[in-house]
């Protein structure tokens, strides 16, 4: 089974980060870091409720009006790209501020680039071979 990886990004603050399908379900502190919620009921509500959320949405999507949002704005399936540059910016972050770099990663992941799993010997994920 692989567990589908979201890139979510708000664009009012310009924060974004990575988050896994399964704390979607579950809460999650990246959720919080970036929309100030931490489940994703509460930032499909955001969408709506939210007027300068939605503001900022409209204007960085080109959108016409409101009535155009949807999640996709805020949240879609990462590339393998992205990720990558969101797990180094950890590490980074990490070093700097003397914490301890929690090294678990989803082992099977999916993300728009396709299916990946995570190699322990190198620390980064590589293309699965998937057999039909």
């Amino acid at each position: 089974m692989f567990e589908k990886i979201y890139l979510i990004y708000n664009p009012l603050t310009g924060s974004k980060d990575w988050v896994s399908e399964r704390e979607f379900k579950i809460g999650s502190l990246r959720l919080k870091k970036v929309f100030g919620v931490l489940y994703l009921d509460d930032l499909k509500f955001m969408l709506q409720f939210n007027p300068q959320f939605k503001n900022s949405i409209v204007k960085e999507n080109n959108l016409i009006n409101e009535d155009q949002i949807c999640l996709k704005h805020v949240c879609r399936l990462i590339t393998k790209d992205e990720l990558t540059e969101l797990l180094n910016n950890e590490a980074v972050d990490h070093t700097q501020s003397d914490h301890a770099l929690d090294d678990t990663h989803p082992a099977r992941i999916e993300l728009k680039d396709g299916l990946f799993m995570w190699n322990e010997e190198h620390g980064y994920y590589e293309k699965a071979v998937v057999n039909a």
